[in-house]
């Protein structure tokens, strides 16, 4: 049996890995993104330019920061120079340079890819630690054959690493609050009879993944300012647990003695990551806070943490804990209304967001807020529940039919369980939720609406909720459970199959999927980065003399690998007097184009050039949607 146990989770990894190789490979060379020459020309050379030169000021490349895009695109630097191509993307482009194009996008996205494929094994070994082989593999393959991370993995991009880091972090830190739940009684070590080096490995055997946990957010900042939400989220992660695993077996003092030493282990550890592998920290050590506590994603908010993190020091120091224990008693008493609570808004949410989509946007217009995601400044409650609604709106949509029908489940279950009957499993999708809701808030706080790029964390954590539920629903039938080898055979087969299905249905624009669920007239990812785009081009070279052609095109993507010339800007001075034989226009920069046009030559007419009626000569429906498109239009159709 437990050979053939080892079999089938061999089998499962390997199609999983096997499927999204297929559908991913064939798209690293042959697609052209929004915003990659930013790194593919620019920001990674500099980095490593600024490293051989020992000129460690130099790799501040950027306010994301980006580092580890940074060091893991650099071996593409090993296989072609892109500085010589850097300025040709509005010019002519011989065969020759299209293939050097090519070769510089497959040989920077082939790392952060190959990256992807790690952290879906990462995710597994995790996962199993967790909750068991069960879950562990339900995830692998919701998580590893979604289109969302699929489509994002494939882009030189922080959130392509993002993805991985920020939800790993967090998995490695509920890992040690299981085993430290689970074994509490552990021998103290003899500092003075013990050597340094059976020490210094002791802390790392009985504390690796608490360790694990301040590397990958180490990792985290490192890639994007964002995930100094997790200083954040995780302190009040160590709460929860109190509140839901230790409070029948532990007294508040010794319970957060603990805890807050080992968060701040974490804190510590991120940190360390941070400097060590950030050059710029170790001309301006400074930097370190400026990039974790001081940065701008923490800036509104620090304040408040820095006292109340200071308030529970000061309290377990002086008071030992007189006033946590008031609370956290109080809490743990009603912690069953504070989960039913929680998950009943969530479900709430969720319902009002498919009422308003079904009945024509009439309360809020999700397109027009997820169009402009850079949210308007002060308190305006009307707009903080419409742009959460937005968030929740994407979120939902993104998923596929299969993972958000179970994703529900989970938060459905979780909140009519009673808390005393509550299991790992529960409390980790109410610790999820808890996470989606407070990254929405920080979303809001920072005046961002969170596009399908902005909030790409959630997306692994939704997978792992969904892996829940649907063992949760399985578990309610008696032919249901994943212990007997027939019943998981048939599980895991038609999951996957499934899972292909969403792919294949999308194939290859796979960052602009949309679910099913979703009505034909919308359009999800309206800040799109750059899907079709490089077949606009490839229809382009097509034609006769396409060397002499000058096209106009939205998107500087569409330019990249385009044989002719190439105009994107609106300026007069860049347009006028050149004749433009062919507009290429995407449903994306729709919004972007009107309001940007006047400039142009008067004699085009966006208006037109951008309906859903005008076709073109080349046309791609994003998803089979007529909304979601990118099209290639002749001067002679939208002349005035």
């Amino acid at each position: 049996m437990f050979h053939k146990k080892n079999t089938l989770v061999f089998a499962v990894i390997s199609i999983v890995l096997a499927a999204n190789l297929s559908f991913a490979l064939p798209r690293i060379a042959k697609y052209s993104s929004v915003d990659e020459p930013y790194w593919t020309y620019g920001r990674i050379a500099k980095f490593w330019t600024a490293v051989s030169q020992q000129n460690w000021r130099g790799t501040n490349i950027n306010d994301k920061p980006g580092i580890t895009t940074a060091i893991l695109a650099g071996p593409g630097l090993l296989a072609i120079d892109p500085m010589p191509y850097k300025s040709l993307r509005e010019q002519v482009k011989s065969p020759a340079t299209i293939a050097a194009i090519r070769k510089i996008n497959f040989s920077f996205r082939l790392p952060i890819y190959l990256m992807s494929l790690i952290f879906f094994l990462l995710f597994y070994v995790f996962l199993k630690k967790l909750f068991g082989t069960a879950i562990a593999l339900l995830s692998l393959i919701f998580i590893g054959l979604s289109p969302i991370l699929i489509g994002i993995s494939l882009i030189i991009n922080p959130d392509s690493l993002l993805w991985g880091f920020l939800p790993l972090a967090i998995l490695a830190y509920l890992i040690h609050q299981k085993e430290s739940a689970e074994n509490e009684k552990s021998e103290k070590i003899n500092f003075a009879d013990t050597p340094p080096g059976k020490i210094i490995w002791r802390i790392i055997k009985e504390k690796k993944y608490l360790l694990m946990a301040g590397l990958f957010l180490g990792l985290s900042i490192l890639t994007k300012y964002v995930a100094n939400i997790l200083y954040v989220y995780l302190l009040g992660l160590l709460f929860l647990e109190y509140i839901y695993n230790f409070h029948a077996k532990k007294n508040p003092a010794a319970y957060l003695k603990k805890a807050i030493f080992e968060y701040l282990a974490v804190i510590v550890v991120s940190m360390l990551v941070f400097f060590l592998l950030f050059p710029a920290c170790w001309h301006t050590p400074s930097m370190v806070l400026g990039g974790t506590f001081l940065s701008l994603a923490f800036k509104s908010t620090w304040p408040l943490f820095a006292g109340f993190l200071g308030l529970i020091l000061a309290d377990l120091l002086l008071l030992k804990s007189f006033f946590a224990e008031a609370v956290l008693n109080f809490l743990a008493k009603h912690k069953n209304l504070f989960k039913k609570l929680f998950s009943t808004l969530l479900l709430l949410g969720t319902i009002f967001v498919f009422v308003n989509v079904y009945r024509g946007m009439r309360f809020i217009d999700f397109e027009a807020t997820v169009a402009s995601p850079k949210g308007g400044s002060g308190l305006d409650p009307l707009r903080f529940i419409s742009e959460l609604s937005a968030n929740l709106y994407v979120l939902i949509f993104s998923l596929t039919p299969l993972v958000f029908l179970f994703f529900l489940w989970a938060i459905f279950v979780n909140a009519f369980r009673k808390a005393e009957l509550a299991t790992r499993e529960s409390t980790v999708v109410l610790y999820f939720s808890i996470f989606i809701v407070l990254y929405y808030i920080a979303s809001e706080v920072n005046h961002v609406v969170a596009t399908t790029r902005y909030q790409i964390v959630i997306f692994p954590m939704a997978g792992i909720m969904a892996a829940i539920g649907l063992k949760q629903f399985l578990s309610q039938f008696p032919w249901g459970s994943l212990t007997l080898p027939t019943h998981r055979y048939w599980t895991y087969a038609t999951t996957i199959l499934l899972s292909v299905f969403s792919l294949y249905l999308i194939s290859p624009f796979f960052f602009n999927y949309a679910s099913l669920l979703l009505p034909q007239k919308y359009v999800l990812n309206l800040k799109d980065m750059g899907d079709g785009s490089y077949e606009a081009a490839q229809f382009l070279n097509t034609l006769p003399d396409a060397k002499n052609i000058t096209i106009w095109s939205d998107k500087g993507a569409v330019c990249e690998t385009f044989a002719g010339t190439c105009k994107v800007s609106f300026s007069r001075k860049d347009t006028e007097g050149i004749a433009f034989k062919y507009f290429v226009v995407s449903t994306g920069r729709k919004s972007r184009s009107l309001k940007m046009s006047s400039p142009f030559n008067s004699s085009v007419d966006f208006k037109k050039l951008y309906s859903s009626e005008e076709s073109g000569i080349f046309r791609i429906n994003i998803g089979g949607r007529a909304n979601d498109f990118v099209k290639v239009v002749p001067i002679e159709h939208i002349a005035k």
